[in-house]
């Protein structure tokens, strides 16, 4: 039988677009307030339960915040913000919001026997193959990002589906969606730090001694499907000299102790 549930989750995300486009349009040096809900649900065509969603969503990525009995409004210091947490983008997207030019360069894809932990964090069976791709990530020809990803041989075709993947240059969740379907959705990290000379199998024209004594971010992360499975797991090391987070987080202070 057809599937007829509607997509909640687009329908939130398309009004997400809406609300944000509708912002970038307010001149808000006159006024950071929204309209009302039913007004602003009808001017973007969308449901007051999907438009009430998508500014939920929004408050918790810090772009706007509610005041109760006083309304919505747009949280105009988040709008200077260039590189969030949450949610992610992309590292290219990082690097030009952060005033540099991006450039990759892919070092390697190849098969390899998975490890126990990264078997288990996948939940791989026995027989899985494991599939490692690296690659840094420049901006302005300087080392900014150097990834690691591992996801199973299977979400790209298997073996006889291999060669092709391994000269693709592009999104790795871009090509695992177009060979399998599955979407990634989010991801649980881990951020710790390291330096430069933790950083395993970095070619020697980008290995100098600055860089191996050079803090990083170190990002351990889990990625999920939209059916919430492990398809995907990546170590990030960050330069934060070329790359600063920033985010707004909600404040959970018990004021009556």
């Amino acid at each position: 039988m057809e599937d007829l549930h509607i997509n909640v989750t687009s329908l939130s995300e398309q009004a997400k677009s809406k609300i944000r486009q509708y912002i970038s349009s307010m001149d808000l040096e006159k006024s950071n307030k929204l309209p009302r809900e039913e007004v602003f649900a009808s001017l973007i065509g969308v449901s007051r339960i999907t438009l009430r969603s998508a500014l939920n969503d929004l408050a918790c990525e810090g772009l706007i915040f509610r005041r109760q009995g006083k309304g919505t409004f747009v949280n105009v210091d988040s709008l200077n913000i260039n590189v969030t947490f949450n949610p992610v983008m992309e590292f290219t997207r990082m690097i030009s919001n952060s005033g540099y030019t991006p450039s990759v360069q892919l070092l390697g894809i190849r098969i390899v026997p998975p490890s126990k932990s990264i078997e288990n964090i996948l939940q791989l069976s026995e027989n899985d193959k494991l599939v490692m791709c690296d690659k840094i990530f420049l901006a302005d020809e300087r080392l900014c990002a150097y990834c690691i990803d591992y996801f199973p041989l299977a979400a790209i075709g298997g073996e006889e589906a291999f060669d092709n993947f391994s000269n693709y240059q592009n999104s790795v969740f871009t090509y695992i969606h177009s060979h399998s379907g599955r979407k990634i959705i989010w991801d649980k990290v881990n951020i710790k730090t390291a330096i430069g000379s933790d950083i395993p199998n970095l070619p020697s024209h980008v290995s100098d001694k600055n860089i191996k004594n050079k803090p990083f971010l170190l990002l351990e992360g889990v990625n999920y499907d939209d059916n919430d499975n492990p398809l995907l797991y990546a170590r990030e090391y960050i330069d934060t000299e070329l790359i600063q987070f920033s985010m707004i987080r909600q404040r959970n202070i018990d004021y009556f102790k």
